[in-house]
This record gives structure tokens, C-alpha cells and sequence, in this order.
């Protein structure tokens, strides 16, 4: 995902959102790995693609979406669409990370 400030982004995927920081690459880094529990994110520095990407969609599955959606409600996460069961089977809320991107969290009805 084309992000405008590397160091910032991972920051906040970490420390709001609760992911770890995997790898970094470059000197100095223009791309960076991130993970939670079974998810990897890749980003890149790309502050020109990031103007054209606002409100682009990235759906994200993970497990245990309750508890996920009550630390993001603790934390300073902007929360697009409150969370709630879908008639095409999935759990789901929407939040707005720091680049524009809405990413949908989501879980399958059948985990929940």
C-alpha cells in the first residue's frame, strides 16, 4: 500500500492498531513489512499514489473481531461504520487509517 510517511504509518499500525514491525528496507527506508496475527501488510513511501488513493477499501479477515473493534474504540482509531453483522455472512466494521484508506475489518460468521 503507497503510504505518504513510512515512519508514521508504521508507528500507527503499531501502537494504535496493534500490529508488530516485521522488516524495513532501504537507507533511508522506502519500504516497510508489518503483521498481526496471521496478516502481513507491505507499504512503500509513495506520497504521489497516496492522493489518488482516499477512501480506497483494503478488507482485512482476522479472528476475534470483538475484542479487536473494543481496542480500537480505546485508541484513537476514526471509526467509519460501527460494527455489525452483514446479510452476505461476515462481522464487520470499518475504520479510517492516517493514509485515507477505509479498511474494513471483518470476520466470517462462522468464526464468530
Amino acid at each position: 500500500m503507497p503510504v505518504n510517511n513510512l515512519q508514521e504509518t508504521i508507528a500507527y499500525y503499531r501502537y494504535v492498531l496493534g500490529f508488530s514491525k516485521e522488516w524495513f528496507w532501504g537507507d533511508p527506508p522506502t519500504d516497510a513489512g508489518i503483521s498481526r496475527d496471521n496478516m502481513k501488510l507491505l507499504f512503500g513511501k509513495n506520497p504521489e499514489m497516496v492522493q489518488h488513493m482516499q477512501g480506497f477499501e483494503v478488507m482485512l479477515f482476522v479472528e476475534g473481531i470483538d475484542a479487536i473493534y473494543e481496542e480500537h474504540t480505546l485508541k484513537d482509531v476514526t471509526i467509519v461504520s460501527d460494527i455489525e453483522d452483514k446479510p452476505w455472512g461476515v462481522r464487520e466494521y470499518t475504520i479510517k487509517e492516517i493514509n485515507g484508506y477505509h479498511l474494513r475489518i471483518a470476520e466470517s460468521a462462522n468464526q464468530y
